[in-house]
């Protein structure tokens, strides 16, 4: 039995593909489409929200500024899908510079070999936006140029790095293909990019910043300490006296060692300067040295500034403090006029001196100190000690090394050094340039006592710059002190001392007025005297028929 293929109709397939075209352009298919579209364009959001999230991780994990940098660019590289991209910042005079170039394999480019379109650059920065150009060889504002044709560049991606409204830089990647990862509706998540970038850059400059001004602090405290070092090896200690030049053979000898030592000698001769002299030539240089007067204060707040104190032991101990002691530990410890100490507190001194351990008042807590003491005083300390009012013990404690400075006008040799040295320091103080002294004032100076030593010397010296105005010489007339106290004068004119010291008086007020152009205020200042006791010398010499200018 044969059977004979049945044949569809000839309308059917006319009907079924009309059936689906109809079917293609029904809204619920439409839907589904633009379902479609909407769900790949979130996907490809979310993938870039979370690149942009693990690059903004990354940067922020680095302040080093040129680590940020490279990663900046690999990150922008890697979010615009391109071949290479270079990063520019401004620099001190405002003006952007190359600063780091890499391609997609993170490797380093150089600037010269890395050519690119300027005019997309330029119009980055002077718009303020990110800027995407695809088809670059095809833009009209682009095709033409160089670096575009040359390279055969497609894709394009400029952010400009902004930061509190002004452009800091620009970053700039290219590629020779069209890129299928980015478009204009991307530019949102760049900008985003950008600013977190521009951050990221400002905290590592400022960390940069920081970094270099400890190390310039630190240098400059090194640079400090060698010169104060410097300062006080003996180069501000003068003295050229055999009394002097011993002291400093001692200093030498002592200076390494943590021995003891008590300083004696008269106010102003200049213990302290000894002490620092010791403390700058020894090993606890690099450590504090700290001075305390111990006769400036009253017992009991000097016994809570060397030995601390607990808070609530006394009125007005807020909190706990430690005293100096502490505070100089691994340092020199410099006690002047350690004479005045009261006798309770030479006990905790001597302890502390003996064996390395203090207690801060109202504390039973005993604390290890580890301190170079240094003490001086202007006293007999063993008239003193007959007298019940120091230590015996502790004076032995402290006199290890005994160094004594004598008295100024003991060593007269010290006198012209000191006296250059002090003329030298205060011209360049008050910027007064080259100041001599005459002849005169010199032998005044030379033959002064000084019971005030050194102190007293340097204080006349700056006195009398002071008061000599725009002099450039200082004259007998700027050392009325000196001169009043008749130990230096005129030239001998024989007759009685009250003749001769009317004479000396008589010279200094006529040269005072001279000096002056015979304005008696401006005289009486230079005399250190009254106008009024100036006015009653001037009529009592016969000098009032001078007149003034």
């Amino acid at each position: 039995m044969s059977t004979k293929k049945k044949e569809a109709p000839k309308d059917f397939f006319a009907d079924a593909e009309s059936d689906l075209e109809d079917l293609e352009g029904s809204e619920a298919v439409r839907q589904s489409r633009n379902l479609s579209v909407q769900l790949a364009d979130s996907r490809h959001l979310v993938c870039k929200l979370e690149m942009l999230a693990e690059i903004t991780q990354a940067m922020n994990s680095t302040l080093n500024l040129n680590e940020l940098l490279s990663n900046i660019v690999d990150s922008t590289i890697k979010l615009a899908d391109m071949d290479r991209g270079f990063l520019m910042l401004e620099n001190s005079d405002g003006e952007l510079e190359f600063r780091i170039a890499r391609d997609s394999r993170q490797q380093n480019l150089g600037e010269s070999e890395f050519e690119v379109s300027h005019t997309i650059i330029r119009e980055a920065a002077e718009k303020g936006k990110p800027l995407f150009v695809s088809d670059v060889d095809k833009n009209g504002r682009y095709k033409d140029q160089e670096s575009v044709l040359d390279l055969q560049l497609k894709t394009a991606v400029c952010l400009p790095l902004i930061l509190d409204e002004q452009v800091i830089g620009v970053i700039y990647t290219d590629a020779s293909r069209l890129s299928i990862e980015i478009d204009q509706e991307d530019m949102p998540i760049f900008s985003a990019f950008a600013a977190q970038a521009a951050i990221a850059i400002e905290n590592a400059r400022l960390h940069g910043e920081l970094i270099l001004s400890r190390e310039n602090l630190a240098m400059e405290n090194l640079e400090l300490k060698a010169v104060l070092s410097e300062k006080y090896e003996f180069s501000d200690i003068i003295g050229k006296s055999k009394p002097m030049q011993e002291i400093f053979s001692t200093i030498r000898k002592i200076a390494p060692f943590d021995t003891t030592i008590l300083i004696t000698g008269a106010t102003g001769t200049g213990k302290e300067l000894i002490a620092r002299a010791i403390h700058f030539n020894g090993p606890r240089k690099t450590n504090q040295l700290i001075t305390i007067n111990c006769g400036a204060m009253s017992p009991e707040l000097l016994e809570s500034e060397l030995f601390g104190h607990k808070k609530g032991s006394f009125t007005g101990a807020i909190s706990d403090k430690p005293g100096l002691f502490e505070t100089a530990s691994g340092g020199t410890l410099f006690l002047d006029e350690i004479g005045d100490m009261p006798m309770p507190l030479q006990v905790k001194l001597l302890r502390a001196l003996q064996e390395g351990e203090i207690r801060r008042v109202g504390e039973n807590t005993v604390r290890n100190v580890d301190v170079r003491v240094i003490a001086a005083t202007n006293r007999d300390l063993s008239e003193d000690i007959e007298a019940g009012r120091f230590r015996q013990d502790l004076y032995y404690r402290l006199n290890v090394v005994p160094i004594m400075i004598p008295p100024l006008g003991e060593r007269q040799e010290d006198i012209l050094p000191l006296t250059l040295h002090f003329l030298e320091k205060y011209t360049a103080k008050m910027n007064k340039g080259d100041v001599k002294i005459e002849p005169g004032a010199m032998k005044m100076i030379l033959t002064n006592p000084w019971p005030g030593n050194v102190r007293e010397l340097e204080n006349t010296i700056e006195r009398a710059l002071a008061l000599c105005g725009d002099s450039r010489t200082l004259s007998v007339i700027h050392f009325p002190q000196l001169g009043r106290d008749g130990v230096l004068g005129a030239e001998d004119t024989g007759g009685s001392l009250k003749e001769k010291m009317r004479s000396v008086e008589k010279q200094f007020i006529k040269e005072a007025l001279e000096e002056t152009g015979g304005k008696i205020t401006r005289a009486a200042e230079l005399l250190a005297v009254t106008r009024q006791h100036l006015h009653n010398k001037i009529n009592q010499y016969g000098l009032n028929n001078r007149k003034k200018k």
